[in-house]
């Protein structure tokens, strides 16, 4: 396994070095990659925490299991990328764009994917209390069995998401559009909805309880919770 600084030197010779190449186990941490090209290269269980990523491609990249805390990937690409298992913790994603990433049983707590594009994304049974996805796009995105109590998704689209079974207790989901959601059995406990767009949204078994609604679209909603 190559240092370090070898690492840098190749990258820095060429930032398409390691593309399609594997630096599985590698040691990352710390180093500066701004705008490196990491497209289908293989990180799995790769320690990147404190890395500085921002502009960079990973592309099809696979981080499985790698550790990721504190990262920053702002304006990153991730498209069709492997962050399965991996360690979010407090890593910036802001800017970046991950549709079609998988990122089941990852954990994301605290951290932010402002204005990134999440389309499509599997984020099955993730750990994400306090992450903030404002203003992000998570249409069509799989969020179920997972944690996102306190998490922030103001202004979000997640059109045709599915959040079943997820704990959303005391998140913020104010302004967010949730048309044709499924939100079966969503904990929404104290979540805040106001001025959420819920039409024709599932919430079969859903929790309601002290859920702000106030200005709230709920025209079609199925299988509404009584109050």
């Amino acid at each position: 396994m190559p240092t370090k600084e070898e690492i840098l030197a190749k990258l820095t010779e060429d930032p398409n070095y390691y593309s399609s190449k594997s630096l599985e186990d590698a040691d990352l941490s710390g180093l500066k990659l701004l705008g490196v090209e990491f497209f289908d290269t293989d990180l799995t269980n790769a320690n990147l925490e404190g890395a500085i990523l921002d502009g960079a491609c990973l592309d099809a990249a696979v981080l499985e299991g790698a550790n990721l805390k504190g990262a920053s990937l702002k304006k990153a690409k991730l498209e069709e990328a492997n962050l399965m298992k991996t360690n979010l913790t407090n890593a910036d994603f802001t800017d970046a764009i991950l549709p079609d990433s998988k990122l089941d049983e990852a954990i994301l707590e605290g951290a932010i994917f402002v204005k990134c594009d999440l389309g499509n994304c599997s984020l099955y049974e993730v750990k994400a209390k306090g992450a903030k996805f404002n203003n992000s796009k998570l249409s069509l995105a799989s969020l179920d069995y997972s944690d996102f109590s306190e998490a922030d998704f103001t202004y979000c689209n997640l059109q045709f998401a599915s959040f079943r079974e997820s704990n959303l207790k005391g998140a913020i989901m104010t302004k967010a559009l949730l048309r044709e959601a499924r939100l079966i059995k969503t904990n929404f406990e104290n979540a805040d909805l106001s001025g959420a767009i819920l039409e024709n949204a599932d919430l079969e078994g859903a929790i309601l309880t002290n859920t702000k609604l106030l200005g709230a679209v709920m025209k079609g909603v199925k299988n509404r919770p009584p109050k």
